[in-house]
């Protein structure tokens, strides 16, 4: 196919010298006298709704402008603090009481937070009609009891494993107002990005689409000040352009590929951080188990075997993450070691000939147009090719391919043979897992791949408090995905981050910066 970019170790040999040469400490003070941070945004964000969650760029902003009853904290272990919350308790395994810190005030002159905009935040994601993306995380909500102004209780109708661990504190546990999205329909449509109001530190000032989202200071906001006066989340989808705008001094905080941290690790750029860190993400090839050959497992077996992972993985990650055997990333509960195979090209032959397809077949795989996604599957490509199966890489910008699969948006999900897929998580097993669930398929499972079992296992496992339990659950899970070969797991990505010295970025565990509380260095 035709290679839309350089190689990334030809890049990086180019930046070490133009880096030396172009790079210049930033500014960080606009027009106006206000101290700006300037961050790499990898995609545009989607929804600021909380009733939609696709990109990270959306969780970003998301957590800037809005409030949760809790939020993870910065730091290298994975617990949470509060943040809209002044008291919260489970005071059983079905109730959890909260009550919020008084004079949180929403923007646009929609008055003060109350315990009736948690009660609509949350029982909104069940309703029928707005068919929200995390719905799941709430299926076990039977009602939010509102006690007084700032007083209720969760009350579920089962335990929930991974309330504190992902529900609460994520972008789905974001708060909204109650009046401001009945004036919209809110209860029955997504609002996308034009929120009609915020309450967090932050309030969006401007988005450019597929540009940038600038973020000004909210001058209601009650708690702690931010210590940068605006933030502006900048729109660069390709990981070589991302690293050469650091290097120009445009960007302050630069999610980097792991060729950037492969490169810099050792000697990083002047007045540079790098922060390489692993994660709970994981990145795999998808398999339509709908579309014809791959219906039939022997292909889909067949395929798994003609496949170097480790070349794949050097391609497109520098061989710095390990091979994969599963969705779920080491030290997350149900994470499995397994025996993974090698590869064997005759008996991927062999397999291919016995259904009927000795002679080969032609096929596609998309992926996001970002070079090192697209590096790692020109090697796919060139290992399927030696198997008699002629693969196009299909590179394809973040609008479209986050699209793909989602039946609500065309028919684009019947072409869908192969799809690369990186995914961020979290560090509780359900938020990997439930994506693969039977409801799932014309939604997130791309794979279209339906087993009741599994699905029954990850209904199980949510409701299950007892860890060793459940993790032998989620083990379970992983042996019935791998048995589909619907999913052929490549790895679990680290984040590698490029952050001015000056900057203290207050980075959660996987690498992720907490964007809310970003300062300076003493």
């Amino acid at each position: 196919m035709h290679r839309f970019h350089p190689s990334r170790r030809e890049f990086l040999k180019s930046t070490a010298v133009v880096g030396a040469a172009t790079f210049a400490v930033p500014g960080f003070v606009n027009a106006d006298g206000h101290s700006v941070v300037r961050i790499r945004a990898r995609t545009d964000i989607k929804s600021l709704d909380t009733a939609r969650a696709i990109t990270t760029a959306d969780f970003d902003v998301r957590q800037a402008v809005l409030n949760n009853l809790i939020l993870y904290k910065p730091g290298n272990v994975w617990t949470w603090t509060h943040d809209a919350a002044e008291h919260i308790e489970q005071v059983d395994p079905l109730h959890t009481e909260f009550r919020l810190r008084p004079g949180i005030m929403w923007t646009n002159g929609y008055g003060e937070m109350t315990a009736e905009d948690v009660k609509y935040s949350y029982e909104r994601m069940l309703s029928p009609e707005l068919e929200a993306t995390d719905r799941q995380e709430y299926e076990a909500l039977q009602e939010v009891k509102v006690i007084d102004k700032y007083s209720g209780v969760i009350v579920m109708n089962k335990p929930v494993a991974n309330l504190w661990t992902n529900t609460l504190p994520r972008g789905m546990g974001a708060i909204i107002c109650k009046k401001a999205w009945e004036e919209h329909n809110g209860w029955t449509t997504p609002l996308g990005n034009n929120i009609p109001c915020s309450s967090g530190p932050y309030k969006v000032k401007d988005w450019q689409p597929q540009t940038k989202v600038v973020l000004d200071r909210n001058e209601l906001w009650s708690g702690p000040r931010p210590y940068f006066h605006q933030v502006e989340f900048v729109v660069i989808e390709d990981d070589n352009a991302a690293e050469v705008a650091y290097l120009a001094g445009e960007l302050d905080i630069c999610w980097a590929s792991v060729g950037a941290g492969a490169q810099f690790r050792d000697n990083p750029p002047e007045n540079t951080d790098v922060v390489i860190r692993p994660t709970t993400g994981f990145a795999w090839i998808g398999i339509n188990v709908e579309h014809e050959p791959f219906d039939d497992i022997r292909v889909r077996q067949a395929v798994r075997l003609a496949i170097d992972m480790d070349q794949v993985i050097e391609a497109g990650y520098f061989g710095l993450p390990p091979k994969s055997g599963g969705v779920l990333a080491p030290g997350v509960l149900g994470h499995k070691e397994r025996a993974l195979p090698e590869r064997n090209v005759e008996e991927a032959k062999r397999l291919l000939e016995e259904a009927g397809l000795g002679g080969g077949f032609k096929t596609t795989l998309v992926s996001l147009n970002n070079t090192s996604v697209v590096d790692a599957c020109q090697v796919v490509q060139a290992h399927l090719a030696e198997v008699g199966i002629e693969v196009e890489v299909q590179p394809t910008d973040s609008g479209t391919y986050w699209s793909l699969g989602l039946e609500s948006e065309g028919d684009s999900w019947k072409d869908i043979q192969m799809v690369y897929q990186e995914w961020t998580s979290a560090p509780d097993p359900r938020r990997a897992t439930q994506w693969f669930v039977c409801n799932q398929v014309g939604e997130w499972n791309w794979q279209r791949w339906c087993s009741e079992r599994y699905s029954e296992l990850d209904d199980l496992a949510g409701a299950e408090t007892d860890l060793e339990k459940r993790g032998k659950l989620y083990e379970e899970m992983m042996d019935d995905m791998w048995d589909s070969a619907a999913f052929l797991n490549v790895t679990h990505p680290v984040r590698v981050v490029l952050v001015r010295d000056h900057i203290d970025p207050q980075m959660l565990p996987n690498g992720y910066v907490y964007f809310r509380s970003l300062g300076a260095k003493a």
